[in-house]
């Protein structure tokens, strides 16, 4: 496969940084991937290594204040910055690849940004897979405590405060978790308003769900430890479409794609990207 790294201007300014691999050969499709909190890009060699052998492109962004790209660390102005990248290089890869068919990938806080992309840009897209979806977290804070959260988000906007998770919660598989821990392209922080952000967009994904189109793939794991299932299951059942499908992987932590038993995951995908080809 061919591999190319690059940067891009974001609209404020800040080089947003996205790598790429394309088979030799017409990619049957481009899955263009937004990751999670804290974490980068070249974090998705397995999607890239099964999906490559079998004629699939793939590109990956780093999000703002995060791995290769400019930003403070686990910090954003507004949500919209996210989805606003995320078009500018939906775009690039429409205007380099002739496939036409791209497929949006999110995994964790990046399904966010993902579900928020198709409701808003439906027309450009063939599909969205939605991986360990963060509708819900685990954090044990009771309503209150999310409220005087959005409203130091305006106050203190960029006071970075603990993601509160634990690296053992990604995978079983402890080479992923070590690789994790030793990878200096990873952080765990998060501002006040990247948090006010966060809570703000679910709100909004759940009033507006009815309104989704596209086919969509859930993938979640069924120990998930991070993110809830039950937010995958809360918007699935809100959506009026009869095209999502929601696959639940018993016993498996967040990462379902750096996880035992990850081969499931990636055939289930790839039976999910035949099915919504076109004839």
């Amino acid at each position: 496969m061919r591999h190319t790294e690059s940067y891009f201007d974001a609209s404020d300014g800040l080089d947003i940084f996205y790598q790429y691999w394309l088979p030799v050969d017409r990619p049957k499709a481009i899955i263009l991937a937004a990751h999670g909190l804290g974490e980068h890009g070249g974090r998705y060699r397995n999607y890239v290594d099964y999906f490559g052998s079998r004629g699939y492109g793939f590109y990956a962004i780093d999000l703002r204040g995060c791995g290769r790209s400019e930003g403070q660390r686990g910090h954003v102005d507004r949500f919209e910055d996210y989805v606003d990248d995320l078009r500018q290089l939906h775009d690039l890869a429409r205007l380099a690849e002739s496939s036409g068919r791209i497929v949006l990938l999110g995994h964790s806080y990046g399904s966010l940004i993902a579900l928020v992309y198709g409701l808003r840009y439906p027309d450009g897209l063939a599909g969205v897979i939605s991986s360990g979806t963060a509708l819900r977290d685990a954090l044990p804070y009771p309503g209150w405590v999310r409220a005087l959260i959005r409203r130091a988000g305006r106050v203190l906007p960029t006071l970075s405060i603990p993601a509160g998770f634990k690296p053992g919660d990604l995978s079983r598989d402890a080479a992923v978790v070590e690789a994790y821990r030793a990878d200096p392209l990873v952080h765990s922080a998060a501002s006040l308003r990247w948090a006010s952000e966060s809570i703000a967009i679910r709100e909004w994904l759940f009033d507006h769900a009815r309104e989704w189109s596209l086919p969509l793939l859930m993938l979640h794991g069924g120990a998930d430890r991070i993110c809830l299932l039950e937010g995958a299951r809360r918007f699935r059942d809100r959506v009026e479409s009869e095209r999502v499908e929601l696959r639940v992987y018993e016993g498996m932590y967040h990462e379902v794609h750096n996880e035992i038993g990850k081969e499931t995951v990636f055939k289930d995908v790839e039976r999910w990207l035949d099915k919504t080809r076109p004839a």
